[in-house]
């Protein structure tokens, strides 16, 4: 799927969990129907997401699941155990920033939040509680200038809808 900022923090023992991607109204998206994201094991055979989700909603890292193993061998998400009380949110950058993404993701992280990257314009925000009012802001601001496109991926605070 492309490059993303974490995949090197992953603790040795972290695994990849397959989560189904919901689609929108429009089909999107198009090419991918599921999502792999890192988790680490925990007590009593869940797992602590480690990364933050490009696609998939109503999820956030640090949130303890439950997975079940396919005959395949992999593991696939089967439900929520805990929240992080954590909030994702996505951005696309538009074209006319689309060549910073770099400066954006460090912009970013400067304000205290994970973030990751892929397809050099799609950006996954990880977002701690006592920071989330401060991060939307700035997000906010930045799809008020036409810098990107926003989305809530999951936010105990916010309304769980796409913002265009």
């Amino acid at each position: 799927m492309g490059e993303t900022a974490s995949h090197s923090a992953m603790t040795p023992e972290a695994v990849e969990i397959w989560f189904p991607i919901e689609k929108d109204s429009k089909g999107y998206p198009q090419s991918q129907d599921w999502e792999e994201l890192w988790a680490t094991p925990v007590e009593g055979g869940c797992f602590r997401l480690d990364s933050t989700p490009f696609f998939v909603k109503d999820i956030a890292a640090g949130d303890v699941i439950a997975a079940v193993t396919t005959e395949e061998g992999l593991y696939t998400f089967q439900k929520i155990i805990s929240r992080s009380g954590n909030s994702s949110f996505r951005i696309w950058l538009h074209d006319v920033v689309a060549h910073d993404g770099v400066q954006i993701v460090e912009a970013l992280r400067e304000l205290g939040v994970h973030v990751e990257i892929t397809l050099e314009r799609l950006i996954a925000i990880n977002v701690s509680p006592d920071r989330e009012n401060e991060i939307w802001e700035y997000l906010e601001a930045g799809r008020g200038r036409g810098d990107w496109g926003l989305q809530v991926g999951f936010s105990p605070d916010l309304e769980q809808s796409t913002k265009k």
